[in-house]
C-alpha cells in the first residue's frame, strides 16, 4: 500500500472521447466498460466515445460515464497490486470510491446512480447550479440570504471557488448579486437538478430506501466523507453516506487539508479530466497531483505511485 490517495471526480468531468484509450489499452478496462452496457442497456462506450455531446452531459449519462472510467482505471491499478492509503470522492465520485474500496459493487454502483436519478426526477428535483470565482463561501452564504427563494452554499471547491444550487430564478438572482460584489466571474453550470443541497432531502430519503437493500461491505481502505472529512470505515458509515448524498454540502477544501496533514502524497485523480486537480493546487500550491485519464498518463502515475 503506498501512502497516496486516489481522488474520484463526479458529473463535470466527463469530455467526449473519455475512457477510448484505455479500453484499447486495457483489456480489464475493456471488460468493464463492457458489463456497463450490459447492465444499463445504453451504448455507454458509443456515447463517451463519439457523443452527441449533448447526451453526455445528461446528469445521468455524465455520473455513470465518469463513474464507469473510474472504475477501470481503478481495475488497472488494481491489477498491479497499487492500493491508496486513502479514497477522496467528490460528490458523485462516491460511487466509484466506494467500488475502489471493495465497499460496493460494480453493477450495484450502477443501480444505485439510476435510483438516485429515479429520486430526484420522482420528488420534484429539478432546479439549477452555478459558480461564482473570487468570493469566499461566507461571502456567498451571506449573499445567499439576500435572494427571495432557495439557493445555497452547495460546494467549495477551493478557497474561492463557490458552487451554489437552488431554485433556477434564485441561483441566477444569486450570481447577479455575486457579480456586483466583486466576483471575478460567474456562470450557470449544465445541471438539471439542484445538487447538494436542501431541495433534495426528499429524495435523499427516497435513495436511502435503495440503499437499505443494496449489500455493501466495509471499506477495504478509508473512504473520507466530503460532507465533514471523516473517514467511513464500516459498512453502515457507507450506507448512511449514500443515504445523504444528494442533499449535503461537499466541502473538498477540509477533505484536501485532511489529505494534506495527513501526508498523502502523491494525490492520484482517478477517472477522466484534471478539474479535482487544478483545485487540489489552489487549495495547497505544493499538493502533488498525479492524472489517469489517458493510458500514458496512466502508466506514468503507476510509475511514481509504485516508487512510492
Amino acid at each position: 500500500m503506498s501512502d497516496c490517495a486516489f481522488l474520484f471526480p463526479g458529473q463535470g468531468a466527463q469530455v467526449l472521447g473519455m475512457g477510448r484509450d484505455l479500453a484499447e489499452a486495457y483489456p480489464e478496462a475493456r471488460n468493464l466498460l463492457e458489463r456497463a452496457e450490459t447492465h444499463l442497456r445504453v451504448p455507454l462506450g458509443k456515447i463517451m466515445f463519439d457523443g452527441p455531446e449533448e447526451r453526455l452531459n445528461e446528469d445521468f449519462s455524465a455520473q455513470v460515464a465518469v463513474y464507469t472510467v473510474s472504475c477501470m482505471v481503478t481495475e488497472v491499478l488494481a491489477a498491479r497490486g497499487l492500493r491508496a492509503a486513502a479514497m477522496a470522492p467528490y460528490s458523485s465520485g462516491l460511487y466509484a470510491a466506494a467500488y475502489a474500496a471493495g465497499s460496493l459493487g460494480f453493477e450495484a454502483g450502477l443501480t444505485l446512480m439510476r435510483e438516485a436519478d429515479s429520486c430526484i426526477r420522482g420528488h420534484n428535483g429539478s432546479g439549477a447550479m452555478g459558480v461564482v470565482l473570487g468570493l469566499s463561501a461566507d461571502q456567498v452564504a451571506e449573499l445567499c440570504t439576500q435572494v427571495p427563494g432557495e439557493v445555497e452554499v452547495s460546494i467549495i471547491n477551493t478557497h474561492h471557488q463557490i458552487i451554489v444550487s437552488g431554485q433556477p430564478s434564485s441561483v441566477t438572482a444569486l450570481l447577479e448579486k455575486a457579480a456586483a460584489a466583486g466576483a471575478l466571474k460567474t456562470s450557470l453550470l449544465p445541471a438539471s437538478a439542484p445538487y447538494h443541497c436542501s431541495l433534495l432531502a426528499d429524495a435523499d430519503q427516497c435513495l436511502s430506501e435503495r440503499v437499505a437493500r443494496t449489500p455493501l461491505a466495509a471499506p477495504h481502505t478509508p473512504i473520507i466523507s466530503y460532507i465533514d472529512a471523516q473517514s467511513l470505515r464500516s459498512s453502515p458509515a457507507m450506507a448512511k453516506m449514500l443515504s445523504i448524498q444528494l442533499s449535503n454540502p461537499v466541502h473538498w477544501v477540509k477533505v484536501v487539508e485532511d489529505l494534506v496533514c495527513r501526508g498523502l502524497m502523491p494525490m492520484v485523480e482517478i477517472g477522466p479530466g484534471q478539474m479535482l486537480g487544478r483545485c487540489v493546487r489552489w487549495i495547497h500550491r505544493r499538493a502533488v497531483v498525479l492524472h489517469t485519464e489517458t493510458a500514458a498518463a496512466l502508466e506514468a502515475a503507476i510509475e511514481s505511485v509504485s516508487r512510492c
